[in-house]
């Protein structure tokens, strides 16, 4: 599960990084145009414009690296997760984590629109995960690699 959710925010922090209307390196901006506005003379607002596309670009650069960090902890945990408790329960936890939060950050941070449906089948998933991760494996001792002979 901690997987998934990692993996949903590395990709909430790549939206920050690349999509265009990103909130992130826009107010990051505004704001440097703001302190731009304050200085006296016009020759030094004209002088130094060049550094609000910077530091507008340096943001998302920060969130490029951000996003990078948080994939790399999530395979981590990934890996630690399927080899716990195997590759298809480990699988299907981390992408059903993975789905719910995504929508979260949609639907917190982005004012995004989810039908009603959405819950239901959001519930659905949860109960799924719920059921997946109350499994427990059992070594039965038995080993089902099988051998050819060479003819």
């Amino acid at each position: 599960v901690l997987s998934g959710t990692l993996g949903a925010t590395a990709s909430f922090v790549a939206k920050l990084a690349f999509a265009p209307d990103s909130p992130v390196p826009s107010a990051v901006h505004a704001y440097c145009i703001a302190k731009l506005n304050t200085l006296d003379d016009d020759d030094d607002v004209l002088s130094w414009m060049w550094v609000c596309p910077s530091v507008s670009l340096a943001t998302r650069g920060i969130c490029l690296l951000c996003m990078i960090g948080v994939n790399a902890i999530m395979i981590s945990s990934f890996l630690d997760g399927m080899e716990e408790s195997g590759s298809v329960v480990g699988t299907a936890l981390s992408t059903a984590a993975n789905f719910s939060c995504s929508a979260m950050y949609g639907i917190i941070f982005f004012g995004e629109y989810v039908p009603p449906i959405w819950y239901f089948g959001a519930a659905l998933i949860a109960m799924g995960m719920w059921l997946l991760s109350s499994v427990t494996l059992v070594d039965t001792g038995v080993d089902n690699t099988s051998t050819k002979k060479s003819v």
